[in-house]
């Protein structure tokens, strides 16, 4: 969360919190979109904050399985649920 934090002029520190635990019950293999609509209503920042995390976190999953892994596993994962 520091990283997205220092995307002060795009992300809203008071959203960093929200942000932190969505990303947790995703890595804990909760649905993140329901566990994030039982918090209440999203304020307009919240998706940009969640955005630069996700970026975060696709480079650092590229950086450790190398380039382009990250995509391919989300076209995997949506090819499973295609099928």
């Amino acid at each position: 969360m520091d990283k997205v934090g220092q995307w002060g002029d795009v992300v809203e520190p008071s959203d960093l919190p929200m942000v932190r635990q969505v990303v947790t019950a995703a890595f804990d293999g909760h649905d993140p979109v329901a566990w994030r609509d039982q918090a209440g209503p999203v304020p307009d920042s919240e998706p940009q904050a969640m955005g630069c995390a996700l970026a975060l976190i696709a480079d650092f999953v590229d950086q450790i399985d190398g380039p382009g892994a990250c995509e391919r596993g989300l076209l995997s994962m949506l090819s499973r649920a295609i099928d």
